[in-house]
């Protein structure tokens, strides 16, 4: 079926021409589009390949039409066939049986005796223009291809003389000796290297016969592997010959060949034994030693610890951590520490070079002493006294007398059933605990603390993972008013639910963790939950006591992060009040107390806790915009003894306190006892154990908002 003819478009007048109507031009242009897609692939859709056949038609109906034939017209059709890659091996043929046809229908008879030799002249102009864009094609694609190979084999050449500089490079600068050999041995080409390791020079090598440098007693078996090579026996011979150099000395080499391909030829590469030991001894010794101060490193500590295991005697493991050093390092710069580092290492030789022992140095400021005890091998504790004194004299470094102390964790009559990484472990974990106490402390291993802190550091890794699972969650407890019992408010607290341990003591995790990353999102993520939930059970005007922590308090983004939490709920900021450690404050800097301030700005109620009596504490009370003061625990817990000295000046201190408007709490209260004494001594009010039971702190605030009044737990 024909298309429609467009608007616009006219038909040719009749009676002057061949297909004088577009409709049957397109019925031929739609013919001859079947036919010639069926020869070849054109890469064009149906209806383009129509309408660039029937264009192709409309010009070679003009050059009938003419008085001449336009055979130029013609050889450009065929040509553009060519374009249109109609170049199937019938793709001519279909093409001039479907135009002869067409051209050779006369619309009158006037045309009709000259129109065959019209069409002739035509369709024989159109083949030729074919054939000559298939040649001027196959030229052009011909040339392509040549200069395409041309510029191969350029680049080939380019490579192949880049691979070959880069081999001789390789050649002439490899440590070890490199020979090419013809199939009989003579050396064709050497590098330096074998002159050097054959001590001769290049004209005494060159064009010798390479067994003739090897000892007569080796060269038979040499010759057999070079045999058993070229027979195809072997990829590749390994040997280790004695070679005979000028002076006719004898030295052990490795010797590797294999064939040289292209060739009869061999290439061998001959090593020195004797470099190879020391380098291989050199790389050991720095794999095994510390570089700055030429000690064993952990590895060749934790080695020697093991197989001192095995041993019958008995030993002693002390893991040393220098005091002090980091203040010279910042000081006076990396250079003077490592100075100190060296003379420090020296000192801890010396003084145990009279034992069977070994000082190791494990990382920075921290080593390992290994000693296989013998009658006369000191006790620790002089042991100990005997180091510290030596590493406390003033070494003089750029002019400055410099001295540390160390502190010492001890493992002694080290167990044999236990692992080496155990033992240091246990070492580490003791003398952690000595630096807790001070500088130049020591401590013995004790198994029931090592496994105390074992474990309690185990929480601390687990946190983040305890965190994506949901153990960690929220606790709320009462905040009390003394003088009736009445619940005021409540205090938001960390609550860790562990799948095996159960419910955790704050105590056993968070102290630890203040020494992670985790311990900041925590802070924010409490005070957030809290605030969200009081909104959430309608306790928007009790007040919410949130503790932080040190490092919660020093987090330079904690005022904006309190600022957003009070935009996610409608609560006016006084009913928070943020627990602050007083004795951060005590050390902190101007930015701390800033960042307090702003908190303050904010309208949060700020909370100090673990009040005590010193001056510096009521001077913060002066110095910042403190709501409330939480008296320290110690304070607390003290005997309520009348006639106290410690008592008496917190009565005092309460009373000065209350006199510049300020609340104080009272919290960790067991008893009733306790409860009346400090309301009593000027306390409003009070939390603890007294007020939440053996259950603790509870899930849903919503059963402390509007719960009335609690009194003091029975039998408190």
């Amino acid at each position: 079926m024909t298309r429609p003819l467009s608007s616009g478009e006219q038909e040719r007048p009749t009676g002057t021409q061949p297909l004088a109507s577009r409709r049957e031009r397109v019925k031929v242009a739609r013919k001859w589009a079947y036919l010639v897609s069926s020869t070849t692939y054109l890469p064009l859709s149906h209806d383009q390949i129509e309408r660039e056949l029937l264009g192709l038609l409309d010009r070679l109906l003009e050059a009938v039409a003419g008085d001449r034939p336009a055979t130029e017209g013609a050889a450009e059709v065929g040509a553009e066939l060519v374009r249109m890659h109609c170049v199937g091996k019938t793709s001519l043929q279909c093409t001039v049986d479907v135009l002869a046809a067409a051209l050779l229908a006369p619309a009158d008879s006037r045309s009709a005796d000259r129109l065959p030799e019209r069409v002739a002249r035509l369709l024989g102009a159109l083949a030729s223009g074919y054939v000559e864009a298939i040649r001027s094609t196959a030229v052009e694609q011909r040339d392509t291809s040549d200069q395409a190979l041309l510029n191969a084999v350029r680049e080939s050449q380019r490579e192949w003389r880049a691979s070959e500089a880069q081999l001789d490079e390789i050649f002439l600068g490899s440590p070890s000796g490199i020979a090419v050999t013809g199939p009989e041995g003579r050396l064709v080409r050497t590098n330096p290297a074998l002159h050097r390791i054959l001590d001769r020079e290049s004209s005494e090598v060159t064009g010798g016969i390479l067994f003739e440098f090897v000892h007569e007693a080796d060269r038979r078996l040499l010759l057999d592997g070079y045999r058993d090579l070229r027979d195809g026996k072997i990829d590749r011979l390994r040997s280790r010959p004695r070679f005979v150099t000028k002076d006719g000395d004898l030295f052990q080499a490795t010797l590797t060949a294999s064939l040289l391909r292209g060739s009869d030829g061999y290439v061998t590469i001959v090593s020195d034994d004797a470099e190879l030991t020391l380098l291989q001894n050199q790389l050991r010794h720095q794999l095994l030693h510390d570089m700055l101060t030429g000690l064993p490193n952990r590895q060749f500590f934790g080695t020697h610890l093991e197989h001192v295991l095995h041993l019958p005697n008995p030993a002693t493991l002390y893991h040393v951590d220098l005091d002090g050093l980091s203040l010279v390092t910042d000081g006076l710069g990396r250079k003077a520490g490592d100075s100190l580092l060296r003379i420090a290492a020296d000192r801890l030789r010396a003084v145990v070079a009279g034992e069977n022992a070994m000082v190791a140095r494990f990382e920075s400021d921290k080593f390992g002493i290994l000693i296989e005890n013998s009658a006369t091998t000191p006790d620790v504790v002089t042991m100990i006294e005997r180091i510290n004194e030596k590493l406390s004299e003033p070494a003089y470094i750029d002019g400055k007398g410099l001295a540390v102390t160390a502190s010492f964790g001890v493992v002694e009559d080290l167990p044999r059933n236990v692992e080496p990484a155990e033992l240091l472990r246990s070492a580490d974990l003791a003398m952690r605990r000595a630096k807790g106490k001070g500088p130049g402390r020591w401590e013995r291993y004790d198994p029931v603390w090592d496994v105390q802190a074992r474990e309690a550091i185990g929480l601390v890794a687990a946190m983040p993972g305890a965190w994506e699972t949901g153990e960690l969650g929220i606790g709320y407890e009462p905040l009390v008013r003394l003088a009736d019992g009445e619940i005021v408010g409540a205090e938001a607290r960390l609550r860790w639910e562990h799948p095996e341990l159960g419910l955790l003591p704050r105590e056993r995790y968070l102290e630890l963790a203040e020494r992670t990353a985790l311990i900041g999102t925590l802070g924010a993520w409490l005070v957030k939950r809290g605030w969200t939930d009081k909104a959430a059970d309608g306790g928007s005007d009790m007040p919410l006591l949130v503790p932080l922590t040190p490092n919660q308090l020093a987090d330079p983004r904690l005022a904006e992060t309190i600022r957003g939490v009070l935009d996610s709920a409608a609560q006016t900021p006084d009913r928070l009040w943020l627990g602050l450690p007083a004795g951060a404050l005590l050390v902190a800097g101007y930015e701390i107390a800033d960042n307090v301030r702003v908190l303050a700005d904010l309208g949060i109620g700020v909370v100090l806790h673990d009040f005590g009596v010193t001056p510096g504490e009521l001077a913060l009370v002066e110095d910042l915009p403190v709501r409330a003061v939480r008296l320290d625990s110690r304070l607390v817990w003290h005997a309520l003894d009348e006639d106290s000295m410690v008592l008496a000046g917190t009565r005092t201190m309460i009373a000065l306190v209350r006199q510049a408007g300020i609340t104080v709490l009272a919290g960790d209260l067991e008893t009733s006892t306790q409860a009346r004494w400090w309301q009593r001594a000027g306390v409003e009010l009070g939390m603890g154990p007294l007020f939440t039971g053996d259950e603790g702190p509870v899930t849903d605030i919503g059963s402390l908002i509007g719960g009335g009044r609690t009194g003091p737990i029975q039998g408190r």
